[in-house]
């Protein structure tokens, strides 16, 4: 039925994005842990700052202009000129001013090593804006195998680079790495997303993307703000070490965040956007992609929680050992908010991007009010915990923003997400008991596997027995894994 093919489509480019996330978490995992056991948390430290100071300038002039081409009815080559020239003069202006005032930012942050490195992370931006305009068009088009391999790519070339450096060259091995697999990526852009770019000054081509795009450009500033302003506090109060080790614990605890949002948020996104006007197929695929998603994450948030301590222990050792609570809260937080990782998605493609901004002003508020009250008492803790009221108040946020589309819209969801709660506090606490009997690396493996199958186990018996539709929810978001697991082919009501 040509109705439900958006729902086929984006099955199929959720299978890509859930492979392309696999192989690059993989990697970069492999990075993290690698270099974290070969640097110190002040080397971690420094390259946030880079980061925080390139990427609040890089988004502060963002129009939104690649995602205004995946929402935008139609597109020509104009268009896509005029997107490539923008973005590129766009961000080799950026580039330059943060060179250029580079000591100033530091400063800033109470940090002057970290000058040069802002200087050399700041081409990222605009070794990125290179790439070919064309690979919007495969968002577009919900076409994510190429895609996939496009940010393997980048991460296989910044881990190799990375690793291989960092005995050597220090904190520069992560500098250069970023640059490196940027480079990598462009290059492989053009390979998959075949484009020849044309410099295009046309503001008659552009305007009508940057209309979408104005509230994303707020929606950036709000949270970069936010990020730059969490950052910036971290770094007065308690120097490139402690920022050190938030950044480590932040990028371990918000992996399943990151994983909602690439393989949902991108994939959900076009998908919402060809939905707007049928509510009841919207509602039904925010309801498979809320349940799916949580029945996969919540338990893999809930391993995080319990077997931190015996994974910093073991594996990190012990000059990170501040990380353990800061990632414990951090989990917990990311959690909490699944539901506006799926919310953001959908009122993005029902083209209400101001609703994002008020999302983003409310957590990155809310987020630098609590950490300014808290990191005098509490310190680096200060920056995990006032995560907590911050993403509590955006999730009340984004129930009102479904409800108002919808109307409802969890009705048919409460029986599983309770059923998910239930699986996930018993996987956790099967893991509790094992890591505290075994307190090493076996036993990490053994608490792993024992909470996968008991929580298996649990959301399999309570979909058989209480008629969840659980698996069906997999079958609707993710049908080519479905297919695999030989569940039945289901279409939406």
């Amino acid at each position: 039925m040509t109705e439900h093919r958006p729902m086929r489509a984006a099955g199929t480019a959720m299978l890509w994005q859930a492979f392309q996330m696999g192989g690059v978490k993989v990697l970069y995992m492999i990075r993290l842990l690698v270099l974290a056991i070969l640097l110190t948390p002040a080397d971690f430290g420094l390259v946030a700052i880079a980061l925080a100071a390139t990427n609040f300038l890089q988004n502060l002039t963002n129009f939104g202009l690649v995602p205004a081409v995946v929402q935008a009815e139609s597109m020509d080559e104009a268009k896509y000129d005029a997107a490539w020239t923008f973005e590129m003069t766009r961000s080799m202006i950026v580039t330059s001013l943060t060179i250029i005032f580079a000591p100033l930012i530091a400063q800033i942050f109470a940090e002057p090593r970290a000058v040069p490195i802002i200087q050399i992370l700041a081409l990222r931006p605009f070794i990125e804006s290179m790439t070919s305009i064309k690979v919007a068009a495969l968002n577009r088009n919900l076409t994510f195998r190429p895609l996939a391999f496009l940010k393997i790519v980048e991460a296989i070339f910044n881990a190799v680079i990375s690793i291989s450096l960092a005995k050597f060259i220090g904190v520069w091995a992560m500098v250069f790495g970023m640059i490196g697999g940027m480079i990598a990526l462009v290059i492989a852009s053009y390979i998959l997303a075949p484009y020849r770019p044309r410099i295009l000054f046309d503001w008659k081509a552009v305007q009508p993307l940057m209309k979408f795009g104005g509230w994303l450009l707020v929606t950036a500033v709000v949270g970069m703000a936010g990020n730059f302003g969490l950052r910036i506090i971290i770094s007065r109060q308690v120097g490139a070490e402690g920022l050190g080790l938030y950044s480590l614990a932040a990028q371990l605890a918000f992996l399943p965040s990151e994983v909602a949002s690439e393989v949902v948020g991108t994939v959900a996104f076009p998908l919402f956007a060809r939905l707007q006007y049928d509510l009841k197929q919207a509602a039904r695929a925010f309801q498979a992609i809320l349940t799916s998603l949580m029945a996969l994450l919540y338990p893999i948030c809930a391993l995080i929680i319990v077997l931190t301590p015996i994974l910093v222990k073991e594996i990190l050792g012990s000059k990170w050992d501040g990380t353990v609570p800061l990632i414990q809260i951090l989990a917990l937080v990311t959690m909490i908010g699944l539901l506006g990782d799926s919310t953001i998605p959908l009122v993005k493609g029902f083209g209400q991007s101001y609703r994002i901004t008020q999302i983003e002003l409310v957590q990155s508020s809310t987020l630098i009010a609590m950490i300014w009250l808290l990191t005098s008492r509490y310190g680096v803790l200060a920056a995990a915990l006032a995560w907590l009221p911050a993403i509590i108040l955006v999730q009340i946020l984004c129930l009102y923003f479904i409800w108002d589309i919808f109307h409802d819209p969890l009705k048919d969801a409460r029986k599983p997400l309770l059923a998910i709660l239930s699986a996930t506090i018993a996987g956790g606490g099967i893991s509790a008991l094992v890591i505290s009997r075994l307190q090493n690396i076996p036993g990490l493996v053994l608490a792993s596997l024992l909470a996968a199958l008991v929580t298996g186990s649990i959301l399999w018996i309570s979909d058989r027995r209480y008629s969840l539709g659980l698996f069906r929810n997999i079958a609707i978001a993710f049908p080519q894994v479905a297919a695999f697991l030989k569940i039945p082919n289901v279409e939406l009501e």
